[in-house]
């Protein structure tokens, strides 16, 4: 469980790190997994992700192996913690395996119409990445406290004139500095949907913990990739995303609800109709809801 002071610092940051929460057989097995499922279809080549993500896939829980990723008794407290509400998820996860590079400055708040300067966002994302990334690239980066400002393209200027907020949550997301987040396998990371983040971001040789803009790195892989610091396995990362029952999550999935791969991916799960999975999540606090009803 965590304590009121990391309560405090993931609202702050829009992020917290949950260290060594899985063990090695279980980081061992979930790449396994993973691996096994995209090449089963696709070979070992690196390929976009939204390739495979139209096809069969089903949501993390449904998969045979992967049901500890989100079945996690620390993951659950620290959600239960964070968020100091009834935890639901809605089938809302995927995993991928040696995808190819994709950079940008982005949150994923979708649908959100609620002044980011004085509410909290009761939707978060947890990230298990399943290789070393304290000191290789294509982990990911995060805009600290990103989440309490405003970001390029969302209605609420409106809501700037009229609410209370300091003048520093009224500068753009991108005006804030980033930092590598430094992940190690076994670990999660949970960061706010609102919270500015980019994914695969580079470490340099001899800058490793200099955190560049997605723009530039895009730069270096092209034009100087001798420099990045890689590492000898594929990337397998697995996300999942929880939240409360709220105004704010129904505008974020009835946003998604119009993506045909959603639908697909949701239509494709079998999480709620295993009575395991059901019994596990009722015993560690974790709502599950059916939103194709």
């Amino acid at each position: 469980m965590l304590n009121d002071i990391e309560i405090r610092n993931y609202w702050k940051n829009g992020y917290i790190i949950l260290k060594n929460i899985y063990s090695t057989e279980q980081v061992a097995r979930f790449r396994n997994i993973i691996k096994k499922e995209v090449t089963k279809d696709l070979g070992n080549e690196s390929r976009d992700y939204q390739f495979l993500e139209q096809k069969h896939l089903k949501d993390v829980l449904s998969y045979s192996g992967l049901e500890e990723v989100i079945l996690n008794e620390k993951l659950i407290n620290a959600l239960n913690g964070i968020l100091d509400k009834q935890v639901v998820y809605w089938g809302y996860s995927s995993f991928r395996w040696n995808e190819k590079a994709y950079r940008s400055f982005h949150n994923d708040a979708k649908n959100d119409i609620e002044c980011p300067f004085t509410t909290k966002y009761p939707l978060l994302r947890v990230g298990v990445y399943l290789q070393d990334h304290s000191a290789f690239s294509n982990g990911l980066k995060i805009w600290k406290g990103s989440c309490n400002t405003l970001k390029y393209g969302r209605t609420l200027l409106k809501k700037i004139f009229l609410e209370k907020g300091t003048l520093k949550y009224l500068l753009p997301q991108q005006l804030y500095s980033s930092i590598n987040v430094e992940l190690e396998p076994g670990d999660a990371v949970i960061w706010n949907l609102r919270t500015c983040h980019s994914g695969m971001p580079i470490r340099v040789k001899y800058f490793k913990k200099i955190s560049f803009h997605p723009i530039i790195e895009n730069f270096i892989e092209k034009f100087f990739p001798k420099l990045i610091i890689r590492s000898d396995v594929e990337r397998a990362v697995l996300f999942s995303t929880f939240g409360t029952e709220s105004k704010a999550l129904e505008n974020y999935i009835n946003y998604n609800l119009k993506h045909p791969e959603t639908i697909n991916t949701l239509s494709n799960s079998t999480f709620l109709n295993n009575n395991l999975i059901k019994e596990k999540s009722e015993k560690l606090g974790l709502k599950l809801i059916d939103i194709l009803k």
